[in-house]
């Protein structure tokens, strides 16, 4: 259902500079003057400039969200004072759906009592969260106008029954990893919009979805880039501007991502959850880019946090490749950031390249309070075999040793800890046993879990976040209820799959006319056991992904804000005791 076209009169200049007095005080709390937007909440007292703008609360979007188990409501154009069709916001709270209320519209005179006494047109009371503003006509008509711009029109790649969005590849992504990644996708993709197609005959569908006819279907379109990443940028413009798009969905590169970032910052594109392992720069400051974790910046910013309560000599063993210099680089830019690094306190970045003697001679002279940290991939860790360090700790990058199966030599596993974004083993084969059971029932092939399950993840999210937006289909809206949701969106999908492989098939023994077997007896306990045990680690997840927890709050752009520290095994394979998450 498409927004009613409304007339409007002519447009002038002097109505751009109205709009831009508007959009100053609801964003930034600054009055025309340049003097502070000044109120007074009912809760807490008096907010002056930016934490009395509008924005903290009705966001970006004007269409509100919930604070706590308040409903803030939203207040665009159409919102307040009618015009084309009614907006209608979901106000879902943790364990209750609502909606918006419907209210009389508002004309200068109520918009002036609400914003300065607190008076609604319904006669109700505006509730002590919201400021009361001491503010001249001229400035209410200015916020008037900028309110009657926020989602006044749907974002590109929407249309009456279906939503474009697309996919990117970067270049330099194996064939066969590409495959896999297309597979998991569109067969994931596919399987929802044959459900979307028979929704008015199904009961999971909300009432208000199907009064509005608001559920679409995915297109999804498959965005290759080609040649060197200074041109994906442009490529990027060219196929929005052909066929545009709602949202980037996943998407894989082998290290780069920054052109993509910049595009979707540019273009106001969501970038909803890509595969990466180096993320951006300007990530965390991004307005429409969100990704499971910070990737190897985050495990640098662990090791620094670590290394800080140290006070001797680092040396960083870096492999050749994109993603471990960046992770070397950040490790230094960290510590330097964080005055850990004393006058008489040295980081010695060694070339992987230069072979296994020049590692050795750099870890040589190491004493009991130094450190190393390898940034290097499964290929250069074996080709340590034999290295002995008497450095007091080992830190090792899990993204590019390929998790907790890394092989090293014993000498440097005494000393070593894994540092790992990722869930621990034992609790990552429970939060992706779902994803394991569909993709046997698609017959897809397992070969990258933490990039299907990604995937996975990042497909069922994008869907039920917008199914929840309704008809507001704006991108400032679909960051906003990322924000607000995710978290509720992922508890809710754990205790649904904890439910549902509790009440699965529990191995039961045929009935028989004989009295088990002593050995069967034996057998039977040993299964019960055994289920009992995995129950019980399904009771103890925390996601469905192979990171431990996904959630977002208004700002975050990681949904993944820590990492473990595990120490490997020093007598053979794996990992050994409880594991230390870290935030940095």
């Amino acid at each position: 259902m498409f927004l009613a076209t409304v007339p409007a009169a002519a447009h002038t200049p002097a109505d751009d500079d109205v709009v831009a007095v508007g959009r100053r005080i609801y964003l930034d709390g600054v009055l025309p003057d340049g003097q502070l937007l000044r109120g007074v909440r009912l809760d807490i007292g008096a907010v002056v400039g930016a934490e009395a703008a509008c924005v903290n609360c009705h966001r970006p979007s004007g269409l509100g969200m919930v604070e706590g188990t308040v409903g803030v409501p939203p207040i665009t154009g159409r919102a307040l004072f009618g015009g084309g069709e009614p907006v209608v916001v979901r106000m879902d709270r943790r364990f209750d759906q609502a909606l918006s209320l419907a209210h009389p519209p508002y004309d200068a005179a109520s918009l002036a009592a609400a914003v300065r006494d607190g008076r609604l047109p319904s006669g109700r009371t505006a509730h002590a969260l919201m400021p009361r503003y001491t503010l001249t006509d001229p400035q209410l008509l200015a916020i008037s106008a900028y309110l009657k711009t926020l989602s006044s029109i749907e974002s590109p790649g929407v249309n009456a029954d279906s939503i474009h969005v697309a996919t990117v590849i970067a270049s330099g992504v194996a064939a066969e990893r590409r495959k896999v990644f297309l597979a998991t996708l569109t067969t994931l993709l596919n399987q929802i919009n044959i459900n979307v197609k028979s929704s008015h005959r199904q009961k999971m569908v909300s009432a208000i979805e199907r009064r509005l006819g608001s559920r679409r279907k995915l297109i999804l379109d498959v965005w290759d880039l080609n040649g060197p990443s200074t041109t994906w940028r442009e490529q990027l413009a060219r196929r929005q501007q052909e066929n545009p798009v709602f949202a980037i969905l996943s998407g894989l590169s082998q290290d780069e991502w920054q052109p993509v970032q910049d595009f979707c910052e540019q273009s106001r594109v969501a970038c909803w959850f890509p595969s990466v392992d180096r993320v951006p720069s300007g990530a965390a400051q991004s307005q429409f880019s969100l990704y499971f974790s910070a990737g190897i910046d985050l495990e640098a910013e662990v090791i620094a946090r670590k290394l800080g309560q140290e006070h001797g000599g680092i040396v960083q063993v870096v492999a050749d490749d994109p993603v471990a210099r960046h992770g070397a680089v950040t490790l230094r830019r960290t510590l330097a950031a964080g005055n850990d690094v004393a006058p008489n306190r040295g980081v010695i970045d060694v070339d992987a390249r230069q072979g296994v003697m020049a590692v050795k001679a750099a870890l040589a002279g190491l004493g009991k309070q130094d450190s190393v940290v390898l940034w290097l991939r499964p290929a250069d860790l074996k080709d340590l075999a034999g290295l002995e360090t008497t450095a007091a700790s080992v830190f090792v990058s899990a993204t590019l040793a390929d998790g907790e199966k890394l092989e090293l030599p014993l000498a440097l596993r005494r000393k070593a800890s894994l540092v790992q974004a990722l869930e621990v083993e034992r609790l990552r084969s429970a939060n992706l046993a779902r994803v394991n059971l569909w993709l046997n029932a698609m017959k897809i092939p397992s070969v990258d879990m933490r990039m299907q399950s990604e995937v996975y993840f990042a497909t069922r999210s994008l869907v039920a976040t917008v199914h929840g937006m309704l008809n507001n289909l704006h991108t400032d809206y679909l960051i906003e209820r990322a924000e607000s949701t995710l978290s509720m969106f992922e508890t809710m999908q754990v205790q649904d799959e904890i439910r549902d492989m509790m009440m699965g098939p529990m191995n039961k023994r045929p009935l028989s006319p004989t009295p088990p077997t002593a050995a069967e007896k034996v057998a039977m306990a040993d299964v019960a056991k055994a289920q009992s045990e995995y129950l019980e680690e399904l009771r103890k997840r925390g996601g469905t992904t192979v990171y431990p927890r996904l959630s977002l709050a208004q700002g975050q752009r990681f949904a993944s804000k820590g990492a473990y520290l595990v120490s490997l095994n020093p007598q053979g394979s794996g990992t050994i005791g409880e594991p230390e998450w870290v935030v940095p």
